[in-house]
């Protein structure tokens, strides 16, 4: 007999559907069974950098059940995740396993996509554990233990705050979310001024922009440089009202012609296949799933045998994959939506992992609208996007006729006005399609007549926060991170209460960006960009065989011991807390806000004298629907997931999980309210009944 061991029950359930299960038995790890101990360090950093591995808390009894199968296999089979983790969670398999049982064979099995084919093939073609690729994750295990626990008590010590954290990419992450915060206050917004016209040309209304004032170009670009690449942004150069009231009155005064009617074909290609960063973006910007909700669910999927791998930098469809969508689409939309050529798509990122393929789904014939089995909507709709992304790789490009519209004045001013329509909608078949624009029936020459012109005041904008999807971009651009740690990271900062995520944009909090500082004054090159996408490349060596792990540790914690020594030189206190007008009812001194591991809460600057504490409420502006009294405010769950409650609980026990419902989410709160178990009353809360009377 076979015994296969996978990380997780529901891969286990999908093996179980391929594969004869009377030949062979298949269990779950439930993921790492071994790791660096909890409550010491666990390295050798004097010498050998040998790190010490313990079994997980609550996970004796599940090694044991699995060294029980194993006493009865002829061989052990690890089906392991293809990625470091996976390798890994392998490594420390097997050598739990060979302790207990000496002589048993193990094999290492990979695959990129749960099928029975895949399955099959990867059982047929076993290899043994690829020691380099664990030594790459071992590496990046000491080097975030060495920075974690080196340097968050320092932290602690600072800022008399025991549960502050530094990371070594988690704190890089977080400068990115700081230094745009004061880009942003340092950014001066500038007013200007604007014009549009609306022309009639025979019977048509046309809307038309000023883009030259008197032969001048009417707007001028400016670019700043970035902690993070640069900001460019326009503006007019008209920048005061008195200037912007004498054009207009001057505009309103011309007379127009219509000089040119432009008419061109332009193309656009179907976008690439999904990568692991390039899916969170997606997710986060068209269904505001976090990138932690994102691969959790793609998580599911590829569980299930429904998509491939979701941790991947490769951009690669294999051939195989690539024939049968190419026969789909030419069966399902005919032979003018198949493109001409195979479309291939060229990976970007740096050191991609090109064994693995792009995220698509393991069977073309399996379509969005198939998953009636129950599947949650959170799934459907990343499945969608994938099993659409996937599909429009091998189809046309997207023909549009694009048409331009010039009207002139005397005084050499000009307006301009765009349309477009549809020719060939190429891949975007698999799309929604916006209301169709109509082409202007008119022709150069054409008499024309202002009907009105319109003055619009406007300000230049601030360099834009980070939302999940553009910090992702970002860190993925510079190097930083892989797609095993993008969602993490962006979770983490905001888990820890250094950043908070209000309407999808990141905005570092005052302890955030304390932290960012000091990290930054005392562990300058710890936490500097370009050193932390070098030590990622490095990490990448590790795992090909070009650089040795031990050397890597040993040149990375050296200079950190000095910096340590350094910082600890000064270790006066910080504090962190924001001032308030509010009086504390008990002292009346000022009350401030302070930060703990749970969120903010307000507390009076007289402690330890005055004790008094009390909740801080994120106000919304939105009244209780409910009783109509109070205010909606932001709460969170024992699990930190965020809801919307009445402030005046608990004599309004008002909540939800959207702000302005509508009648589809009232539909599934009331859903989700009656499927939830009732809970049960504790014991000490129930009568006590009388004993009952034994019978003879």
């Amino acid at each position: 007999m076979k015994l296969i061991i996978v990380e997780s029950p529901t891969k286990a359930r999908t093996f179980g559907k391929f594969l004869k299960t009377g030949e062979l038995e298949i269990i779950s790890s439930m993921g790492h069974v071994r790791d660096l101990p909890q409550k010491k360090l666990g390295v050798d950093v004097e010498k050998t950098f040998l790190p010490t591995y313990e079994i997980l808390p609550g996970k004796k009894k599940l090694i044991d059940e699995i060294i029980r199968k194993a006493r009865h296999a002829k061989e052990v089979v690890l089906a392991t995740d293809p990625d470091r983790e996976g390798e890994a969670i392998a490594f420390h398999l097997r050598y739990v396993l060979h302790e207990a049982v000496p002589k048993i064979i193990f094999k290492r099995i990979v695959f990129h996509e749960i099928t029975e084919e895949a399955l099959q093939d990867a059982l047929k073609n076993p290899r043994d554990i690829d020691e380099r690729l664990f030594d790459a994750q071992q590496a990046r295990r000491i080097l975030d233990r060495l920075v974690g626990y080196t340097i968050s008590p320092y932290l602690w010590k600072k800022f008399s705050k025991y549960w502050l954290s530094a990371g070594r990419v988690q704190t890089v992450a977080l400068r990115f979310v700081v230094e745009r915060e004061k880009e942003r206050k340092k950014f001066k917004s500038a007013a200007y001024y604007s014009f549009e016209s609306v022309f009639k040309v025979r019977q048509e209304i046309v809307l038309a922009q000023l883009v030259l004032l008197r032969g001048k170009s009417f707007y001028m670009s400016t670019s700043l440089p970035l902690f993070d690449g640069k900001y460019t942004y326009k503006r007019s150069i008209v920048t005061s009202e008195h200037d912007a009231r004498i054009e207009k009155e001057r505009l309103e005064k011309e007379h127009y012609s219509l000089r040119d009617v432009a008419e061109t074909i332009v193309k656009r290609s179907p976008p690439p296949p999904f990568i692991t960063s390039s899916l969170q973006q997606h997710a986060s910007t068209t269904m505001g799933y976090s990138a932690k909700k994102t691969m959790r669910t793609a998580q599911a999927l590829y569980e299930k045998g429904l998509i491939s791998y979701h941790r991947t930098d490769s951009m690669t469809l294999s051939t195989a994959f690539i024939a049968k969508v190419r026969m789909y689409v030419k069966n399902t939309f005919g032979v003018e939506y198949l493109a001409t050529t195979v479309r291939n798509y060229k990976t970007k990122v740096k050191n991609a992992q090109e064994a693995h393929e792009a995220i698509r789904p393991t069977n073309i014939f399996t379509t969005p609208a198939g998953l009636t089995d129950g599947t949650p909507v959170d799934q459907i709709r990343l499945y969608e996007a994938i099993y659409k992304r996937a599909l429009a790789t091998q189809m046309t490009d997207a023909t549009f006729k694009k048409q331009l519209l010039t009207f002139v004045s005397l005084h050499k001013d000009e307006f301009t006005a765009e349309a477009q329509i549809i020719v060939h909608p190429g891949f975007l078949r698999l799309y929604e399609q916006k209301a169709p624009i109509v082409l202007y029936s008119v022709a150069k020459g054409d008499l024309v007549d202002l009907k009105s012109l319109n003055m619009l005041a406007k300000e230049t904008q601030l360099p834009p926060q980070y939302t999940e999807a553009s910090l992702i971009k970002s860190l993925e651009k510079r190097g930083i991170g892989r797609p095993s740690t993008y969602a993490p990271i962006v979770s983490l900062i905001q888990e820890r209460q250094y950043a908070r995520k209000q309407d999808r944009a990141l905005s570092p909090s005052v302890l955030g960006t304390k932290i960012a500082d000091v990290l930054s004054e005392y562990f300058a090159k710890i936490f500097d960009v370009d050193f932390t996408a070098g030590m990622e490349e490095k990490l990448d060596d590790i795992g090909t065989g070009s650089l040795s792990w031990k050397t890597v540790l040993a040149d990375f914690y050296r200079p950190l011991e000095v910096l340590l020594k350094k910082a600890y030189e000064n270790t006066n206190k910080i504090r962190v807390e924001e001032q308030t007008d509010e009086s504390c009812p008990q002292c009346s001194k000022k009350l401030v806000i302070k930060i703990s591991r749970f969120g903010k809460f307000y507390a009076c600057e007289g402690f330890p004298t005055c004790k008094f504490t009390k909740p801080h409420l994120q106000k919304t502006g939105v009244v209780c629907p409910q009783c109509s009294k109070g205010e909606l405010v932001v709460r969170f769950s024992k699990k930190k997931r965020r809801f919307y409650g009445c402030a005046t609980y608990p004599k309004c026990d008002y909540t939800s999980l959207w702000l302005n419902k509508t009648d589809e989410q009232e539909k599934i709160d009331s859903i989700k309210k009656k499927a939830a178990p009732k809970r049960l009353k504790k014991k000490t809360d129930q009568k006590k009944r009388a004993p009952r009377e034994k019978k003879n």
